[in-house]
């Protein structure tokens, strides 16, 4: 190879070996569906989601139902609460108000009560709350929670349209501010109008 050549190849093997370190520089996507705090609260994105759990909850009705029969054109939130915890407590108001600014067909959200009581707490915390956009249902058994390790409450499974759990928020936290809403368009591509959220 004469030097001419190699002064032409020069430039071409010099970006070669360059462009892959600067893919590997350049910063990921604030768009991406990844690990975040929220000062009260933990989002953990599974980098191999996950099936949802295919055990029934109970609605107050008496009825079973399958939760992986839940998604397909819509998102899930599943969260975790019992009507003892604090936290659980706190949020709940506002899970409230954001499943009233969000079509269900878009994004249902399902609180799973976990009291040893059962729905009847459940519907009472409602009723004393004014909780009147949120499905009353309970994992009686805690076999959904069994299936997805939660542990202390609460706790909220980002489920998207295929039935895949992108990750699961630890704690409480405003379901209505800024970088909530953000994280479920991230992690579920559902997008909330902002407008009079914190």
């Amino acid at each position: 190879m004469t030097l001419s050549s190699l002064r032409l190849l020069l430039p071409i093997l010099l970006w070669l070996i360059a462009s892959p370190i600067a893919a590997l520089s350049e910063p990921v996507s604030s768009g991406a569906c990844e690990s975040r705090s929220f000062g009260s609260g933990i989002f953990r994105a599974y980098t191999d989601p996950r099936p949802v759990s295919k055990q029934a909850f109970t609605t107050d009705g008496g009825e079973k139902i399958d939760l992986a029969s839940l998604p397909g054109p819509r998102a899930l939130l599943v969260n975790f609460w019992t009507t003892w915890c604090t936290p659980c407590r706190e949020e709940m108001p506002s899970l409230d108000r954001l499943q009233g600014r969000i079509s269900s067909d878009r994004l249902l959200i399902l609180p799973l009560v976990r009291d040893g009581k059962g729905l009847s707490e459940a519907e009472r915390f409602y009723r004393t709350h004014e909780i009147t956009n949120l499905p009353v249902a309970a994992d009686r058994f805690g076999k959904i929670s069994h299936d997805h390790r939660i542990g202390a409450l609460p706790q909220t499974l980002f489920v998207d349209q295929q039935g895949l759990v992108k990750g699961v928020l630890i704690g409480g936290v405003d379901w209505e501010s800024k970088p909530v809403l953000e994280l479920l368009n991230d992690c579920l591509n559902v997008r909330v109008d902002q407008e009079a959220s914190g």
